[in-house]
């Protein structure tokens, strides 16, 4: 109730047992204080709202369906300002009447003092959380000022840091100015080197004049073996004294060799040093130039600093710059990291899938091992049942032998297997006189052949010698044509420079030419070494053969005697048939004789036919190699070719320089006043062309030397082919212990494929950990950045005041 003159007052008539529930809709009620209150609070702008009203609902248990009798029924009322429940008791008792005692007006009263005094405890509830709020704002101040003051310590921290490696920069770039002075000293320093440098080349000189010395000895050995192998071939008989001759030069031979492979060793281990000296020159450029970029990088870094340094105000704000973009930085790290995360357990699979690839390829090997072990088992097997078939093949021709022995007991049977045996003979000395005659008739084959190679080795020396005059003479020309340019020049002044630039390059070319004819001449060489090894590989064939012949000879009057001493027998057989059972024995020892030198004949029988086999599979080689030699000398002639059109090339050249020097000769006509002055200049010009045109002259003389010089090469490079051969042996027993090795090596990198693998594990776990770390250093600046640049996040929520129950 508002008022107690608002609304009518209420009876009611009810049991002094029914329990009665009232529910009064109090209004406020203006004092005097409260409505000062109201205005203060209305003036700062705090509203309160209060609760009019409290519904107390009464729990009612839960009934089912259908039984709403079973609950007791409750009388509800509700007015504007009143709200009354009623549970009516039995209707024993519902003649009883409501008490006024129950609705008093001091109940009201005190109900209004609690109200006031609830109010009371609101308003100092209020400001007790406008405190709050303060000190929470004061709080949130004073944690503003402890994150700047954090953030300048840091930033002072940064400064301090930034200082420390100013310091170090300078300290780094004082070394760098140490090394690069000490590099200057260095620089003076390699006047001595350059002086050492030239003593070395000296030295290299030396040795390689000492190397083709003992080249040009070891060729004249090899010329003097080849004639006295062609003195030999010629009378093909080989006495003690021509053999003493042959080990003599073979000897020597081999002595100049020795020393010629001992030089060749010296001049490389020099040549070695030179190059890894050159190497270190050139490292120590290298480091010398990233030093420069270094100091480079270290001024523009200082520069940097120290503007950084000048303007501490943008500092800050490049700080906070910095922070973002290393905030964005680290999350492009995290980004990176796990890409790579997922790169290495990428490539982990394929390393476990090589791996099984790897074990299974293992596997394969070694069920291979295994079925070749039982290979080898099967085959050893094989072996011995032949070796037992043999046996009893012996056991059989052993038998077989005695019954022979019993048929030559009979004389009759005797006769005529000699007969047969003495056909037989006839066939076979036919058969060897008609391979005899094959044999010679390829003997004459092999003869033109070599013949032929050695026309067109000589038609081929004639027109590479040909080519050479004629380069030669171009070169005279040339050289001609050069000293009546430096006499043309003499009258040139101005034009000097460019024209001996010209001169220079023609010398180049001219010195390309030489190149080029050295190494014609180094593959004239290579042919004729061919030519040679052919030579001597026919010779051997026509020694094996004339050993042939002799053997053939020995057979044939072995056979006629063989044959007299027959018919002797014979002879004496029918003289003296009464000694038959002696002759028969006689008979028996003489066929057991001639068995085992048919067996021996046969033999060498064979390996006359392998001895031809393999002469005619050398001819077959041979024919190839010539082959090869054609192809070379017309890949020659192309090269002949191509410098001739050089030649032409340069011959246009001068052509072009010889009509500049005409046009040079009309300016100078123009210039005659500016000659007399520079007359003096022209006479120092004078002296150093003549000693240009001296310095031809010995380069020309070089070039003989150097070409004397190539024909030593080539007999050492034939010394050097026999060392090869030793080299290819030696290779073979290197391959066997090779093959060793790579088992060794199969064992090694299994072992090496599973440390990679743990070891690419534990580079994943050290990667997660790092991540770990990334994201937690990436948290901790997130919490720091919402601590420093967030706003304040507590907002006054309304609060609502309760009225009492």
């Amino acid at each position: 109730m508002k008022n107690r003159s608002s609304s009518p007052p209420l009876h009611v008539h009810v049991d002094e047992n029914t329990p009665v529930h009232v529910h009064i809709k109090k209004g406020q009620k203006t004092t005097p204080a409260k409505s000062q209150q109201k205005h203060k609070q209305k003036m700062k702008g705090d509203t309160v709202n209060m609760r009019r009203s409290v519904r107390v609902k009464t729990k009612v248990p839960w009934m089912p369906p259908g039984k709403t009798s079973v609950r007791e029924s409750t009388y509800k009322w509700e007015g504007p300002t009143h709200r009354l429940e009623i549970t009516p008791p039995d209707s024993e008792k519902l003649l009883s009447v409501l008490r006024l005692s129950d609705l008093s007006t001091d109940e009201e009263d005190a109900i209004h003092s609690k109200m006031n005094k609830y109010e009371k405890r609101i308003d100092s509830l209020m400001n007790v959380v406008g405190t709050l709020k303060n000190e929470a704002k004061v709080q949130k101040q004073e944690e503003q000022r402890l994150v700047t003051k954090r953030l300048l310590e840091e930033q002072k921290e940064e400064l301090d840091e930034v200082t420390q490696e100013l310091v170090e920069t300078e300290h780094e770039n004082t070394l760098l100015r140490r090394n690069i002075e000490r590099m200057k000293e260095e620089k003076d320093l390699t006047v001595l080197q350059k002086r050492h440098l030239q003593h070395e080349k000296e030295c290299l000189l030396s040795k390689l004049v000492e190397t083709e010395m003992d080249g040009a000895a070891a060729a004249k050995q090899i010329h003097a073996l080849k004639d006295t192998i062609g003195r030999l071939k010629n009378e093909k008989h080989m006495t003690s004294s021509d053999i003493n001759t042959l080990t003599r030069q073979k000897e020597l031979l081999l002595q100049k060799l020795s020393t010629f492979e001992e030089t060749n060793r010296t001049l490389r281990e020099l040549l070695r040093e030179q190059h890894n000296r050159e190497k270190d020159a050139q490292k120590l450029l290298e480091q010398q130039g990233v030093l420069l970029k270094r100091l480079a990088d270290s001024d523009a870094e200082k520069a940097v600093i120290n503007r950084a340094l000048q303007n501490p105000t943008k500092t800050a704000c490049e700080l906070s710059k910095s922070m973002e973009a290393m905030r964005g930085h680290l999350q492009a790290q995290l980004r990176n990291k796990e890409a790579e995360n997922n790169r290495l357990a990428v490539q982990i699979r394929n390393l476990e899938r090589n791996g099984t690839q790897h074990k299974a390829e293992v596997e394969h090997i070694m069920e291979q091992l295994k079925e070749l072990k039982q290979k080898a088992e099967r085959d050893k097997e094989a072996l011995k049942k032949a070796i037992r078939a043999q046996k009893e093949r012996a056991e059989r021709s052993e038998e077989y032998a005695e019954q022979l022995n019993i048929q030559l007991a009979e004389k009759d049977s005797y006769v005529a297997e000699a007969l047969s045996t003495l056909e037989s003979w006839r066939s076979r000395y036919n058969k060897v006189v008609k391979d005899k005659t094959d044999l010679e008739v390829e003997i004459v084959m092999l003869n033109s052949r070599i013949t032929e190679l050695l026309e067109q080795q000589s038609a081929i020396e004639d027109k590479m010698r040909e080519d050479r005059d004629a380069l030669v003479e171009k070169l005279h020309r040339q050289a001609t044509e050069a000293t009546s340019f430096k006499m043309e020049n003499e009258r040139l002044k101005a034009s000097m420079f460019p024209m001996e630039e010209k001169l220079n390059q023609a010398h180049l070319e001219v010195q390309h030419l030489k190149t080029s004819l050295r190494n014609y001449e180094g593959l004239i060489e290579t042919y004729k070494s061919q030519v040679l090894k052919t030579r001597m590989e026919a010779d051997e064939v026509t020694a094996k053969l004339e050993l042939c012949d002799k053997e053939n000879k020995t057979l044939k009057d072995e056979m006629n005697r063989e044959i007299e001493m027959a018919r002797k027998q014979f002879h004496t057989q029918l003289v003296e048939l009464e000694k038959l059972p002696e002759i028969l024995k006689i008979t028996e020892t003489k066929l057991a004789e001639c068995q085992i030198q048919l067996q021996s004949y046969e033999k060498k029988n064979m390996d006359l036919s392998a001895m031809i086999t393999d002469l005619r599979q050398r001819i077959e080689l041979q024919g190839d190699k010539m082959d090869m030699t054609r192809e070379k000398y017309q890949s020659a002639q192309e090269e002949n070719k191509q410098l001739i059109l050089k030649v032409e090339e340069l011959e246009r050249k001068l052509e072009t320089t010889s009509a500049q020097n005409i046009e040079f000769l009309q300016v100078i006509a123009k210039r005659e006043e500016s000659i007399h002055q520079s007359q003096l200049r022209l006479e120092e010009k004078t002296r150093e062309c003549n000693s240009l045109a001296r310095q031809l002259e010995m380069a020309l003389e070089d070039a003989k030397r150097q070409v004397e010089q190539t024909r030593e090469r080539a007999a050492s490079r034939e010394r050097t082919a026999q060392s090869k051969m030793l080299d290819l042996e030696t290779q073979l027993s290197r391959t066997k212990t090779d093959l060793n090795q790579l088992r060794r090596s199969k064992d090694d990198a299994e072992r090496r494929y599973e440390s990679r693998l743990q070891d690419l594990k534990d580079h994943l776990e050290q990667s997660e950990s790092t991540n770990r770390s990334m994201q937690n250093y990436v948290q901790f600046l997130k919490s720091s950045y919402a601590n420093v640049f967030g706003e304040s996040a507590l907002l006054s929520s309304p609060i609502r005041s309760r009225s009492p129950p």
